[in-house]
C-alpha cells in the first residue's frame, strides 16, 4: 500500500473513531463532510447527513436563531466558535451538545466554512441541573427551616471559620451572615462571658476526637438582647487527612429557658406571696439540719399565724385578703437576715428558719414581728386594714434527728400564743 494511502486510511481510522462529531460545513452552512461518530450521534445515516443543512439537526425551537447566527459569524469571518445548545436527532429525541467551530480559509485567507466538533454533554448538563434543584431546594429549605444552619471548620492551628450559614443567621445574631463569615470572631463576641470558656471546652473536646458537638450557651445580641441557643452539629470528613467540616444547627431556645425558669419557680415559690412554698421550704430546712448535725450550732424556728384572717376574708373578700397576706410577707421579708429562711406552709400560716439563733433571739425577733405588722394596717387600694400576728418559737436541740419534732413544738407554742390572746409570742 502506497504511504499516501496508508497515511489517509489511518487519519481515517482516527476521524472515525472520534468520540466527538466532526464536520465541515460550506458557507451555505450545509455539510460536506463529517464523521461516523455525527451520523451515529444524530441517529442517522451519512448519506442523510451529508448535504444536510447544520441547522437542521438543532433543537426546532432554536433552529432559525441558530440558523441567523451560524450566517452571520461565517459573514462576519469570526475564526472561532464555543457553545453549548440542544440538538434534534432523527428519532425525535433530543440532547445537549457542546459546539466548537473554527473558519475554514482558503490559501488566500478568504473564509470558504466552518470545521466543528460537537461533544455529547447531556449528561453533565442533566447533572447540572439537578444539582442547581438540589441547591435550591435546600435554599429553599434553608430559608424556611427556623433555626440557622451552618458549616464549620477548625484547623490545627486552631484557626476557625464559618464556610456557610443560612439567611435566618441575621435574624438570630443581628447581623448578616457575609459578616460572620468573613470574622468568626463577631460571632465568638456575642457569646455571654460566662459560657464562653463552657463553649470553648466543648468545641475543643470534639476537636480531639468526638463526631458529635452540642452546646447550650447564651448571647448578647447588639441591640442587647440576651438570647439562649443550642448549638448541635456533626464532623464531615471530606479529604483524609483533612480537617473536618462540622455541619448543624442553631436554634433559638430562649422561650424553653424561661419556661425552665418558671417551671422551676411553680415548683419551688409560693405565687401568692413569692415566699418559698411547704415543700420547697422544707427541703431547705431539711439541709439545714444535716449541717446542724455535722456541727451543732444554735437554730431557731417561728411558726406565724395571722390573727382573725377567716373575719378579714369574709368582710372584704379573698381579694383583699390575698393583698392582706402580700403585705405580712413583704413586712416580715424586711426584717429578715439574708441567710434566714421564710416560707408559706399554707393559708395565712408561715414559718422562719433563723440560723445561728438561739430562743431567746428567737423570741425577741418574734416580738418585732409583732409590733410591726401590728403598728401599720395593710392598705388595699382605699382601704386601711389592721390586722395582727401570733407567733411559737422553738429552737433546734442536740437530740433532733429530723425537722418534724421541732415543727411540733413550735406549732404547740403557738397555739399557746392563740389561746393567751394572740398578737404575741409563746415560747415552748
Amino acid at each position: 500500500m502506497p504511504l499516501l494511502t496508508a497515511e489517509k486510511t489511518l487519519l481515517q481510522a482516527i476521524y472515525d473513531s472520534s468520540s466527538v462529531a466532526i464536520f465541515l460545513v460550506d458557507m451555505t452552512g450545509h455539510i460536506v463532510h463529517a464523521n461516523q461518530r455525527m451520523a451515529d450521534m444524530f441517529s442517522c445515516t451519512m448519506a442523510q447527513l451529508i448535504d444536510s443543512e447544520y441547522v437542521s439537526l438543532v433543537h426546532p425551537a432554536e433552529r432559525e436563531a441558530g440558523r441567523q447566527k451560524m450566517l452571520a459569524l461565517m459573514a462576519q469571518g469570526i475564526p472561532s466558535v464555543n457553545v453549548e445548545r440542544r440538538y434534534w436527532r432523527r428519532d425525535g429525541s433530543e440532547f445537549w451538545g457542546n459546539l466548537t467551530g473554527k473558519a475554514l480559509l482558503d490559501d488566500a485567507g478568504k473564509p470558504v466554512g466552518l470545521v466543528g466538533n460537537i461533544a455529547d454533554i447531556d449528561q453533565r448538563k442533566r447533572a447540572e441541573w439537578e444539582l442547581e434543584a438540589s441547591q435550591e431546594r435546600f435554599e429553599r429549605l434553608a430559608r424556611t427551616v427556623p433555626c440557622v444552619l451552618y458549616d464549620y471548620i477548625i484547623w490545627p492551628d486552631g484557626r476557625r471559620k464559618f464556610l456557610y450559614l443560612n439567611a435566618r443567621c441575621e435574624e438570630f445574631f443581628e447581623l448578616a451572615p457575609e459578616v460572620i463569615l468573613e470574622d468568626v470572631n463577631r460571632f465568638w463576641n456575642l457569646v455571654h462571658p460566662e459560657d464562653r470558656q463552657r463553649l470553648e471546652s466543648e468545641e475543643e473536646r470534639a476537636r480531639r476526637g468526638s463526631d458529635l458537638f452540642a452546646a447550650e450557651v447564651r448571647l448578647t445580641t447588639p441591640s442587647g438582647r440576651e438570647k439562649w441557643i443550642r448549638l448541635s452539629s456533626r464532623a464531615n470528613v471530606l479529604e483524609p487527612g483533612e480537617s473536618a467540616v462540622w455541619s448543624g444547627f442553631m436554634l433559638d431556645i430562649t422561650e424553653t429557658k424561661q419556661l425552665e425558669v418558671e417551671l422551676r419557680q411553680l415548683a419551688t415559690t409560693d405565687a401568692l406571696t413569692g415566699l418559698s412554698n411547704r415543700s420547697h421550704f422544707l427541703r431547705q430546712v431539711e439541709q439545714e439540719m444535716g449541717r446542724f448535725q455535722r456541727s451543732p450550732r444554735s437554730a431557731g424556728v417561728l411558726m406565724l399565724d395571722l390573727d382573725y384572717f377567716k373575719h378579714i376574708n369574709d368582710t372584704h373578700g379573698h381579694a383583699t385578703g390575698d393583698e392582706v397576706l402580700r403585705d405580712f410577707a413583704r413586712r416580715v421579708k424586711a426584717c429578715l437576715r439574708s441567710v434566714d429562711l421564710f416560707g408559706r406552709m399554707g393559708g395565712e400560716e408561715f414559718c422562719i428558719l433563723l440560723p445561728d439563733t438561739d430562743l431567746e433571739g428567737a423570741r425577741v425577733l418574734g416580738q418585732r414581728l409583732c409590733q410591726e405588722v401590728a403598728g401599720t394596717p395593710a392598705q388595699v387600694g382605699d382601704l386601711a386594714i389592721p390586722y395582727t400576728v401570733s407567733i411559737g418559737a422553738a429552737e433546734f436541740r442536740p437530740e433532733d434527728r429530723h425537722f418534724e419534732p421541732i415543727l411540733a413544738r413550735a406549732d404547740a407554742a403557738l397555739y399557746q400564743a392563740k389561746r393567751y390572746g394572740r398578737n404575741q409570742v409563746a415560747v415552748l
